[in-house]
């Protein structure tokens, strides 16, 4: 992780940190968790902190 990025983490909730991290390995966290939880994640981390996480890193 860049410095960027581990500050990104760190600001992020907690509920947040794993989705964020899966997606930051090269992940795709859609087939990880149900898909409620996968909009519901990909619309707090767009909305809150303008990271897209359904286009790869």
């Amino acid at each position: 992780m860049t410095k960027d990025e581990q500050l990104t983490f760190l600001r992020l909730p907690v509920k947040l940190r794993g989705t964020y991290v899966t997606w930051l390995m090269g992940y795709n966290p859609y087939f990880l968790m149900s898909r409620e939880t996968y909009y519901r994640h990909r619309q707090d981390l767009l909305s809150k902190y303008g990271i897209d996480i359904a286009h790869r890193v």
